[in-house]
């Protein structure tokens, strides 16, 4: 079935009726506090879930049998599970209720875009990138300066001479290092020329316009640098401090002010003084936005989040950018992808498809392949490069994950295979003298169980096993500071939490979505139930591959029989058995696991 523009207005329309239904959460308590209503939150069993953390912070909120009350929400405490609203309208929920979240209507934008001219544009672009087969420019062979690119890098930058290409970075290949040098090529080749550079989240702009800068400074041309800027008002701050010409005049000065306001953060149980504190950080913050149409018309690279790209189109638009970059593309719906592209003549889209994939609500079978689709897919005709070099994990997780999601086609770059350094750093750690193996599955006999006190799927046994992984490996044999827990399910990233509180505070547990870019040198990782509808398919493999390939040089897996049902697990689990699992105690370094 061809994807039409009727199509895919239909497929957005739909997925903004369902998002503005509202999402559900369990109240499971409500208090009074300093005039703010302070409610702890567990997903609705059945329901689709929502992350609750910040990013729901200013979301407005509704309960009673008509709606009768709302509020909005004044901040989030993710580490209790709590939002703090300030109340609209009286009336407290009671616990077991249901109050209903309302975020923005991040699609409407998009859905004028493609009821209106933007549309014909749209579709010229992706007719114009199967039509013309050669070269919009001569590709050249690169300057001197950016001999430092491997071989596969390099041939990525000279494709940005097509109409559109792709860069496929799989973890740890430089992607952030190349998108840097084809910015700063471009700027350097064409004299004059404009560049937007976007993503779907403020991370991934500020990764990419920083590598650009880097690049800019190696090569000697920090003329050109001082002509880029960053727009919008919720970029991280503390990135900016040592390079306030990426700023709009004016702007660096209020970055100081916003992070001496910062510093002064009080905790969140003072809910009436940080609410006050809210209100202040939220104002600086607001500060620091730069107008759009003044800046984008005066700079030549422009750094902006594809949802503030598409409701500022006009105003970006006014002065045409020949180039655009997309980073994190794997993570943008279709249709706006295509919008993307509408936006400049020529685009290069970059990420990794089997890392994590547009958030799509709808199940409308019609609606989801259009909303699901994204620009690797659209796209999948034109010159693609696909890095295959990585710096980040030791050759045993490099193998398992090249062959387990790269179909074998990744490997240890070869200047870092070559450097002491680099090996040093991720040796193998050694516990009561026996080596922990470089992806070291440790079995429990307890499958997952849904939790009511925790609002979701959590399995206790591996919780314990992970805070006994701690107690053994944290301060003894590795620093907590490189040690990452993940998990998919929030309600066991609770219960890690609440072990790991008292003695290991410093470690990081995090739900897996909220990982990708991170690193360290030991990654846990529990799947908790990898048998489960949540982790099949597609977008299970995407996660297991996001966990696994956090880890520098070793990834644990506490595992139950029945996780291995899941056929990316197992085949890693199979890989991992033949290299290091061999039978006797050196099959379970941790002293705990030999009597499991």
């Amino acid at each position: 079935m061809s994807i039409t523009r009727e199509r895919i207005r239909a497929s957005l329309e739909t997925e903004r009726t369902i998002s503005q239904k509202g999402i559900g959460l369990e109240v499971a308590s409500a208090e009074w506090e300093d005039s703010h209503l302070v409610i702890g939150v567990r997903p609705l069993k059945g329901r689709t879930r929502i992350a609750v953390d910040e990013g729901l912070e200013g979301v407005r909120v509704k309960w009673g049998d008509e709606f009768e009350f709302a509020g909005r929400i004044k901040f989030v405490d993710p580490d209790q599970d709590r939002i703090v609203l300030e109340p609209l309208t009286g009336g407290k929920p009671v616990a077991g209720s249901t109050i209903w979240l309302f975020p923005g209507d991040f699609l409407g934008p998009l859905i004028e875009m493609w009821s209106g001219p933007m549309a014909s544009r749209a579709a010229k672009r992706l007719a114009q990138s199967k039509e013309e087969l050669e070269p919009r420019q001569e590709v050249l062979p690169l300057p001197i300066e950016f001999a430092e690119l491997r071989e596969r890098q390099a041939l990525a930058v000279q494709n940005s001479a097509y109409r559109c290409s792709l860069l496929i970075g799989p973890p740890g290949t430089g992607k952030s290092f190349t998108i840097g040098a084809l910015g700063a090529y471009l700027l350097t080749r064409h004299p004059g020329a404009r560049l937007l550079v976007v993503g779907p989240t403020n991370v991934a702009v500020d990764t990419a316009l920083l590598a650009i800068d880097d690049w800019l400074t190696r090569i000697g041309r920090t003329d050109l640098a001082r002509r880029m800027k960053r727009i919008g008002a919720h970029f991280d701050p503390r990135k900016y401090v040592d390079r306030p010409h990426l700023l709009a005049a004016g702007v660096a000065e209020k970055v100081t002010e916003y992070l001496m306001l910062e510093l002064a953060e009080p905790p969140k149980s003072r809910i009436g003084e940080y609410a006050k504190w809210k209100d202040r950080i939220g104002a600086a913050r607001a500060a620091l936005a730069a107008d759009i149409g003044t800046t984008s018309s005066s700079a030549r690279v422009v750094g902006v989040t594809v949802s503030t790209a598409l409701r500022w189109h006009e105003a970006l638009t006014e002065k045409p950018f020949p180039f655009v970059i997309c980073d994190e593309a794997s993570q943008i719906i279709g249709p706006a992808a295509m919008m993307i592209a509408a936006l400049g003549q020529q685009t290069v889209f970059a990420g990794d498809p089997q890392q994590l994939a547009p958030i799509v609500r709808t199940d409308d079978k019609a609606g989801t392949p259009v909303l699901k689709r994204n620009a690797f897919d659209i796209f999948q005709h034109v010159k693609t490069v696909h890095l295959n070099e990585q710096s980040r994990m030791s050759e045993g997780i490099c193998r398992a994950v090249g062959s387990t999601f790269y179909g074998n086609d990744l490997i240890v770059c070869r200047k870092a295979a070559r450097d002491p350094e680099w090996k040093q750093a991720r040796s193998p750690y050694f516990v009561d003298g026996r080596e922990v193996p470089r992806i070291c599955f440790d079995p429990v006999s307890e499958a997952a169980t849904f939790s009511a006190k925790y609002g979701g799927f959590i399995r206790f046994q591996s919780a314990k096993l992970i805070e006994e992984i701690a107690d053994e490996l944290a301060g003894s044999y590795v620093d907590p500071s490189e040690i990452l827990v993940l998990t998919p399910y929030r309600a066991q990233r609770a219960l890690v939490k609440l072990l790991l509180k008292k003695r290991h505070p410093t470690i990081a547990v995090s739900t897996v979505h909220r990982a990708q870019g991170s690193e360290r040198t030991v990654v846990i990782f529990d799947p908790v139930d990898a048998s489960s509808q949540f982790l099949s398919g597609a977008d299970g493999n995407r996660l297991i591959n996001v966990a696994v390939s956090r880890a520098k040089a070793h990834v644990v897996i506490p595992y139950h029989q029945d996780d291995l049902k899941h056929p990316a697990l197992a085949k890693i689990h199979g890989i991992s058995s033949k290299i290091w699992q061999t039978k006797g105690d050196y099959s379970r370094p941790f002293t705990f696991g030999r009597s499991t």
